[in-house]
């Protein structure tokens, strides 16, 4: 009788720990789950691939507060602000995507098209800003002509520059 009674009060503690130890099971309500993140992701895509580019921003931007530290948002974001020539915010995101993983090849190509690009417009600026035979508007327009020959930077027109004068 002793025996019977040991048993089943260590199979009701067996019991009672299975059953607190479901209530845990389900995991933090905090953490979003699989599918939502997903889903998220996916619409953020397929805006992004439809040229909404404020939507895709917002879905992204909702993706980075649940995974603040995935790399591969981040260089997505970045994309959405090269080609919404927003340079300044897409350097920003590669930069993180940097921080997160500096082995990642692909924002270091783009960081380095988007610096590029950023150079070329401040040479274009220093060359219709400044006096035509200045040691700046030379200099300037010696480094427009070794970056028109650089392939990914935009059409350059100096005559345009030169009107800003």
């Amino acid at each position: 009788m002793a025996i019977m009674r040991k048993l089943q009060s260590c199979g009701c503690a067996v019991l009672l720990l299975l059953f607190s130890g479901c209530a845990v099971l389900p995991g933090n309500p905090d953490l979003p789950q699989r599918s939502d993140l997903f889903q998220l992701s996916n619409d953020a895509q397929l805006a992004y691939e439809a040229g909404e580019d404020a939507k895709a921003e917002q879905l992204y931007m909702a993706l980075l507060r649940k995974t603040p530290n995935d790399p591969e948002i981040w260089f997505r974001l970045g994309n959405l602000y090269a080609r919404a020539h927003r340079p300044d915010a897409a350097a920003d995101a590669y930069q993180r995507v940097l921080s997160i993983n500096n082995t990642e090849h692909r924002a270091w190509y783009n960081l380095g098209i988007v610096r590029l690009r950023q150079g070329w417009a401040a040479m274009m600026q220093a060359y219709g800003h400044s006096a035509p035979g200045t040691p700046v508007n030379t200099e300037s327009e010696r480094m427009i002509g070794h970056l028109e020959r650089m392939p990914g930077l935009p059409a350059v027109n100096k005559n345009e520059a030169a009107a800003k004068k």
